[in-house]
């Protein structure tokens, strides 16, 4: 495909999302999101443990959601039982580091917007529009906390001349529908990094995905959208693999990282927020070459693990150069459980 800029290229499978209460997450995710529910189950034993590095004995109730049969952008719910921590984002605002939001289109954010607002959930500010550089195009955009505390964003694209990436998104997010309430999977998602380079390298040589949008943010409305400070200036790096959704928008502090609260260590279980994000891969044995090369630790490693909603896969977990989140890279190919 023509606006495909890596067509080898791995996007976001799911997000790990843990909550203080699962059914409050669904009644969001679910319900208001209208995502679908593959399968909810109870996952526990050694290879959960060592995967979350939980205690001995410990379990959680879990639930995978996606739009539709669409196999990019799900989220993974995952209710930790007996003992639930603190959040992870304690605060309304975009200077962290870390994994910070999950983004849907839709088709009218102020329409959107309203809604969610009226079941508990207002905007940080007004929908805003942004002008990125030319041949990118012009999304509109709204933030607000979702289900303990997890920043969402929803962006309408509201280009509509094909010869723009936001055009050429429009069209493709046409094509593909919404879901009954009018939404997307995770189209987009951000990692703010203290280094974008190593990142952006991680991306290309691990998952394969290729650079959609380079540009930086410094204007003063686009600041007071994201709740940065006033004159914050932000690189970013916008990471497309094979498929228009499941975009990962890498992104650098340029002049404010004192600023910046680490959200890496507090993103353990049982932490209630954005815990790690997954890549279904072609070829795990390329991505571990490319892991070596790079010098990663793996955190985990396990050749049949059973993930809720996915069935037996092999799957690795490390931590991403340059900002040090939690990735788990997922064998595309069903194993035969062992």
């Amino acid at each position: 495909m023509a606006d495909i800029v890596a067509p080898h290229g791995s996007p976001l499978a799911f997000a790990v999302v843990s909550c203080s209460r699962l059914d409050t997450a669904l009644s969001f995710y679910r319900d208001l999101l209208g995502l679908d529910v593959i399968e909810r189950r109870l996952w526990k034993g050694g290879a959960f443990e060592a995967l979350f590095r939980a205690p001995p004995g410990a379990s959680a109730e879990c639930v995978m959601l996606s739009a539709g049969d669409d196999p990019v952008g799900r989220i993974l719910l995952i209710e930790f039982a007996g003992a639930v921590g603190p959040r992870v984002m304690r605060e309304s605002h975009s200077a962290v580091f870390g994994l910070s939001n999950l983004n849907f289109y839709v088709r009218d954010a102020v329409q959107a917007s309203t809604n969610l607002a009226a079941h508990g959930f207002p905007p940080w500010t007004p929908p805003t529009r942004h002008a990125f550089e030319s041949g990118v195009g012009n999304p509109v955009e709204v933030l607000f906390d979702g289900p303990d505390g997890l920043t969402i964003n929803l962006v309408e694209l509201a280009s509509t001349d094909p010869a723009t990436r936001v055009g050429q998104m429009r069209a493709y997010t046409e094509r593909r529908g919404f879901t009954a309430t009018g939404y997307t999977p995770v189209v987009t998602t951000s990692i703010i990094c203290r280094d974008l380079e190593p990142t952006r390298e991680y991306c290309e040589r691990v998952l394969r995905m290729g650079v959609l949008i380079d540009d930086e943010l410094a204007a003063p409305h686009v600041n007071g959208f994201l709740r940065l400070p006033a004159q914050a200036r932000t690189r970013i790096k916008f990471m497309q693999g094979n498929h228009m959704f499941g975009k990962l928008a890498l992104s650098q502090p340029l002049n404010y990282a004192d600023e910046c609260v680490d959200l890496v260590p507090r993103a353990e279980a049982p932490n209630v927020g954005y815990l790690a994000q997954g890549f279904e891969l072609d070829d795990l044995d390329m991505a571990d070459r490319a892991c070596a090369e790079l010098r990663l630790a793996t955190l985990f490693k396990d050749d049949a693990l059973e993930l809720p909603g996915l069935g037996t896969r092999a799957v690795r977990a490390l931590r991403v150069p340059g900002v040090g989140a939690t990735h788990w890279l997922v064998s595309r190919a069903t194993r035969i459980k062992r």
